[in-house]
């Protein structure tokens, strides 16, 4: 038979800490919304820059500002 035992030693959760990866953060400048990748922002920035641009279902006539939205609502 085992036994299973539970250790909460904090020197252990500090290495694991230390070994993860830092997390990048992209932050835009008109909202400071958080992303981690870059084109992830690039697109987000896109919405505040050129409000003007949206594209409209030809079937129920609702607006979207990013073409794959609408891609995604057909």
């Amino acid at each position: 038979m085992f036994a299973v035992m539970r250790i909460d030693n904090d020197d252990c959760r500090s290495d694991f800490r230390r070994k993860m990866r830092p997390k990048c953060e992209f932050i835009c400048k008109y909202c400071q919304r958080r992303f981690t990748k870059p084109y992830n922002l690039m697109i987000h920035e896109r919405t505040h820059k050129s409000p003007e641009i949206t594209y409209s279902c030809e079937v129920c006539g609702k607006y979207f500002k990013q073409r794959d939205n609408l891609r995604q609502h057909r």
